[in-house]
């Protein structure tokens, strides 16, 4: 089981999402210090409240911040969203395949920011949690992977630069190419998508999704290098994205989506 831990969730981490949004700018806050290690147990006692102290975006650099403000204004039209999806992944060199059932509960933390608990279940057994604070699903601002079978947790790692954003990726349209450049410790990453020529009914994915759907074909470098290519798919009722497939030399992994409840 560990391997399979291992296996899914460095390749399944989503883009967090929620609303209910305030349009009052958020005020900025000295950021929490993160120790070394945290212990599982400190974390999933109260995830909630520990998602509210350590992934706030105030405590996001002024320039990321900044960067997302000048994106255009975003409200999104719920509180909570609860996400099921089962997702298929193909090993390439090991010639297996793998299933894993994430659940994403997103919270809505105004102007586009969502808190996201990703959930990663493996035969219906929770093996790992990620948790992110993230613009819309599509970006990630910070992250922090969690083994339920391990005492302790690295810590949160946070985004250092927002280099680039396009306006208007908050409302994506048909044919239009978005592009975001972002700096972690570990390197520049770019992401580039672009929109498939039309909208198509949201119930094509789910028969009780309202609304429409955009599909996004994104490719994402590490300084320079191509490491993924991506399909994100934009729900118009809920005004997220969420990734539908990812593809790299390792493996392919794809997505359906199983459910969708809040408000």
């Amino acid at each position: 089981m560990n391997r399979c831990v291992m296996v899914c969730s460095a390749a399944l981490a989503a883009l967090g999402l929620s609303a209910c949004a305030s349009s009052s700018p958020t005020a900025a806050v000295p950021p929490v210090e993160h120790p070394a290690f945290v212990r599982v147990s400190l974390i999933t006692r109260d995830v909630p409240a520990y998602l509210a102290a350590h992934f706030s975006p105030a405590q996001l650099p002024p320039g990321v911040r900044a960067e997302i403000a000048r994106a255009g204004p975003v409200e999104l039209p719920f509180h909570t969203l609860v996400v099921t999806r089962q997702f298929v992944r193909h090993l390439t060199l090991r010639n297996e395949t793998v299933r894993v059932r994430v659940t994403d509960t997103l919270t809505n933390v105004g102007e586009g920011y969502v808190q996201g608990r990703e959930q990663l279940s493996f035969n219906t057994i929770p093996v790992a949690l990620n948790l992110n604070l993230s613009y819309l699903g599509l970006m990630s601002l910070e992250h922090q992977n969690i083994n339920y079978r391990s005492g302790l947790a690295r810590p949160p790692m946070r985004l250092q630069q927002l280099l680039a954003l396009t306006p208007g990726v908050a409302h994506p349209q048909p044919g239009e190419t978005y592009g975001l450049t972002l700096r972690w410790r570990r390197g520049r990453i770019t992401d580039t998508c672009k929109a498939a020529p039309r909208f198509y009914p949201a119930r094509r994915l789910l028969a009780q999704l309202p609304g429409r759907a955009l599909n996004l074909k994104c490719a994402i470098s590490r300084n320079g290098v191509v490491r993924s290519r991506n399909r994100t798919t934009y729900l118009s009722a809920y005004g997220i994205f969420l990734i539908m497939q990812r593809r790299t030399a390792a493996f392919t992994a794809r997505a359906k989506i199983l459910s969708i409840r809040g408000g």
